[in-house]
């Protein structure tokens, strides 16, 4: 699910205690339903964008950090709670964006679904746009 999108923004949490930047390839966009993200945002669903590391930056604030999983960690604002990244612990990896974080969400379209078999039942959003039951090599 590759994209040939590359971005130029920035973006920071709901208080204006942390802000970033973004530059770059945008890899993936799209929405994730599974339970850590329903939790950690306290939405049905987060829309997020991915990208190398290093063309995500912080301008100010420094973020909390809580480990969600054994692979990467999730970052935010630690004064008001907004959910800004997360972060694969392999540098390699891409880093994902809350997209509802940029000051202009609209640059980062989501592309498709991922975890719809946590989706909840009573939310769906009105797209056609690929469902995957996992992520983007299984099947919804």
């Amino acid at each position: 699910m590759a994209t040939e999108k590359t971005i130029n923004a920035e973006g920071g949490c709901l208080c204006g205690a942390i802000r970033y930047r973004v530059s770059g390839a945008i890899t993936e966009s799209a929405y994730c339903h599974c339970r850590t993200c329903q939790r950690q945002s306290g939405a049905p669903a987060v829309a997020w964008f991915a990208l190398a590391p290093s063309g995500f930056s912080y301008l100010k604030g420094e973020p909390g950090v809580y480990r969600a999983s054994d692979r990467a960690r999730r970052e935010f604002c630690s004064t008001c709670g907004s959910y800004l990244v997360f972060r694969e612990d392999d540098p390699e990896e891409t880093l994902s964006v809350n997209t509802a974080t940029l000051d202009d969400p609209a640059l980062a379209p989501p592309e498709f679904h991922i975890y719809c078999e946590s989706r909840i039942g009573w939310f769906d959003t009105a797209d056609d746009l690929p469902r995957f039951a996992r992520g983007p090599a299984s099947t919804a």
